[in-house]
This record gives structure tokens, sequence and C-alpha cells, in this order.
């Protein structure tokens, strides 16, 4: 009976502690939207919002219904507005400010707050604005959104900021959006950040971002935020025959002090490497997999360079991965070894 007890008072305290975490959410990103709000409001280039209900092509479908995320659903919007009031602020009617909130007022949002709605709305504001004072709130809001405590929040931020960065101090932001990230411990919340890099490793300029982010990236101390860093970028470097970028990704790579994820880290750099550099570096691999800390690890590090192996060497190192699999005393670690390399062996159990 006292177990009960104390199960549900620990029960509660969870309940309470996840209403207080949701409380103080919700009044960071209330605080945040009134910067948008009132930036917005007291912006010179409110011409550039005159065309916003023209042009369709660049911002939301609002004559059609769309599905966002699968959570926010636009409808038509409504014919009559007079002014709409967002958090403790009124925009005057007559503005085109005013004229764009009146056509997303007809919403339906499914497990979202309304200020998660007005944050989406706001940038979809800000990202067609223009000029020196974009520039000046760009840097105030950031330096906001870094310093956001819970990091789910800081990172559902983060991630719709960097899609909306331009000019030329975009590098400048993205640095100081990565180093908020790399302080974020969960994986899931820091690749949602580095995902919305994307648009931006595209196209004209993206080698030269690549170069700059590397350069910044040797400097963040999670090693698990490097790798991360290193996962999101090389993709983009197919087809490049950059040699500068590659030379900043393996010092990105040295710089990580994990055994197995540098050896991971190479498995994803050899692909883009030429021909001297490729052997030189599987040597290095091979090496550290072997002589890991952590026996266990050795099958799977060894498994990472069989790829890109010639056959002889292939043959031989396969073996070796094999017999030390077979002697991990662990079944569950012995399996999850095997696993990784059932796809180079002849016949399934070999």
């Amino acid at each position: 009976m006292e177990n009960e007890e104390v199960q549900k008072t620990m029960a509660e305290d969870r309940s309470n502690d996840i209403k207080q975490s949701s409380s103080d959410r919700n009044k960071v990103l209330g605080e945040f939207n009134r910067l948008l709000e009132e930036f917005l409001a007291k912006s010179n280039t409110v011409q550039d919002l005159e065309h916003l209900g023209s042009q369709s092509g660049e911002m939301i479908a609002l004559n059609n219904e769309v599905t966002a995320d699968g959570n926010i659903i636009l409808r038509k919007p409504l014919q009559k507005y007079t002014h709409i009031q967002l958090g403790q602020g009124i925009i005057a009617e007559n503005t085109p400010i005013a004229g764009y909130m009146a056509q997303t007022t007809e919403i339906k949002v499914k497990n979202q707050s309304k200020e998660v709605q007005r944050t989406k709305v706001f940038f979809s504001l800000i990202s067609q604005l223009e000029g020196p004072e974009k520039e000046e709130f760009m840097e105030k809001i950031i330096d906001f959104a870094c310093n956001i405590q819970n990091e789910d929040l800081r990172s559902e931020i983060l991630s719709q900021l960097i899609s909306i960065m331009e000019g030329p101090r975009k590098i400048y932001y993205i640095q100081k959006v990565l180093y908020a990230t790399s302080d974020i411990q969960d994986e899931d919340k820091r690749a949602l950040v580095l995902s919305s890099l994307a648009p931006h490793l595209r196209g004209r300029g993206k080698e030269e971002l690549i170069e700059h982010i590397f350069d910044f990236s040797s400097k963040i101390q999670s090693e698990d935020a490097k790798f991360q860093i290193l996962y999101s970028l090389i993709p983009h470097v197919y087809g490049s025959k950059n040699e500068v970028i590659m030379d900043k990704a393996l010092e990105l790579v040295t710089g990580i002090t994990s055994q197995y994820k540098r050896v991971e880290s190479y498995s994803l750099l050899l692909p883009y490497l030429n021909e001297q550099k490729k052997e030189e570096i599987i040597g290095q691999a091979l090496e550290l997999a072997c002589n890991l800390k952590d026996k266990d690890m050795r099958p799977q590090a060894l498994s990472l360079m069989i790829p890109y192996l010639d056959e002889p060497k292939q043959k031989k190192i396969i073996e070796k991965a094999l017999n030390l699999a077979r002697g991990i005393q662990s079944e569950y670690l012995r399996e999850q070894a095997l696993s990784s390399l059932t796809p180079y062996l002849d016949e399934p159990g070999e």
C-alpha cells in the first residue's frame, strides 16, 4: 500500500513537471512572438508586404487547403476584416500586415498551440522582407533563440530561423545557430536543426558555406554534434572536386576522440576522397578498428571498412571480424556483430 502511494506521488510529480514545462514553453514562445510582432509593426519595408497577397507562388497557398507537417490546415481567406489582436498588441486595419493576418485567421490546428501557429505566420512574413532593418532584427531574434533553455523549443525555433537566413551575414548567423545547437543533448532535436541547413547547401556558394561550417565545427566540444554536422554536410559534397572541403572534413574527424565514431566518420568520407587519400584513411581506420578499447565493437567497426577494400583484403578482414564476433561473450552483442557482417558473407551462418 505504501509503495502504491509512493508511485502515485511520483506520477503526480511527473505530471506537474510536464505542466510546468509546457507553461514555461508557452511563456517563452509568447515573449518571442511579441518580438516578431513588434518588428513587423514598426517595419519601414511595408511595401514588400503589400505584395504578399499577389505573390501566391512564393507564399502559403491560402486559397487552397494545405497541410503542413500534418498539423495545420489553411482554408479560404475571410473576405471581411477589421483588426486582429495578437498577444498584447493590436494591428490596425487597412495595413499590409493586417491584410495578411486576415487571410490566415481561419486556421485549424491539431496538437499545436496558438503561439506555435503565430510563430509560423510571423516567420512567413519576415522571410519576405529585405533591408538593413531585417539584418539587425535577425541578429536580435537569433540571440534570443540561442538562449532558450527548453531544448525542444530551442530546436524548433532555430530550425525555422535557419530556413529564412540570407544576406551577407548568413554564414555568421548559421555559425551562431550551430553553436547553440551543439549544446542540445537530444540527437533528434539536434538533427531537426541540422536538417534545416539543406536548402542552403544547394547551388551557387554551397561549397564556401560548407567550408565555413567545417571550420567552425572543429571548435565545437560535443563529439555527437560534430558527427551529426559531418553526417548532414557530406551528402552535399557529391560531385565536388574541392579538396579543401575534404581536408577540413578530415580535420574535423581527427578532433573526435571516440575511436568508433572516428571510424564511422571515415567511412562517410571515403567515397569522396581521391585514391591516394583513400588508401591512407583506410589504413588509419583499420588500425583504429582493430584496437578499439571496447573489444566487442571491433567487428562492427571493421565491417564499416569492408566495402572500400579490394577482394583479397576484404576476405582477410571478414575472416578477422568473424573470429572476433564469435568470441563475444554477450549473446546480444555477438548477434549484433554477426549481423553487421552478414551482407558480406557468401552463405548465411558462414
